[in-house]
């Protein structure tokens, strides 16, 4: 089967090598993920947080040495980009598999996981996900504080 590459579209994605870092941290029963992505470099704004909530899985690699993997010979109709989504992606797949005891415990039914890619000039990050990412602006600098129980 042949895979697939898919433009996501965000305020990022025609962007050239962002820099892309992510925050997470404990929310049981999983974990959160943002992604703050810097379009124009990690001193300049705007900025975009990138809240995909719970995940089942995340990854984030340095991309000069980012390992050998089938999804960079994806089919894409357009390349270049910054943000893609993933279809008929192994690692969605191997989840498949779980999807029921992940998120049913009342029978409804399953869950539609989706795998997200953010290709940044200093990081790639890949998110599992089943929820549908919410991206806010951040216009200049600013603190933000989160708080986990450990």
């Amino acid at each position: 089967m042949t895979k697939k590459r898919v433009r996501w579209n965000t305020p990022f994605t025609d962007s050239r090598f962002p820099s892309a870092t992510i925050i997470t941290g404990p929310n049981e029963p999983s974990y959160t993920v943002e992604v703050v992505v810097a379009p124009s470099g990690i001193d300049s704004y705007p900025k975009y947080v990138v809240d995909f909530g719970n995940v089942i899985a995340y990854s984030c690699m340095e991309e000069m040495h980012f390992p050998e993997r089938d999804i960079l010979e994806a089919e894409c109709a357009e390349t270049d980009l910054s943000a893609y989504e993933l279809l008929d992606s192994t690692w969605v797949e191997s989840y498949r598999k779980g999807e029921y005891f992940l998120f049913n415990t009342d029978g409804e039914e399953s869950e539609q996981l989706r795998h997200y890619m953010i290709v940044g000039g200093d990081n790639i990050v890949e998110v599992i996900t089943k929820n549908t990412p919410q991206i806010r602006t951040v216009e200049d600098a600013k603190v933000e504080a989160r708080a986990y129980v450990i």
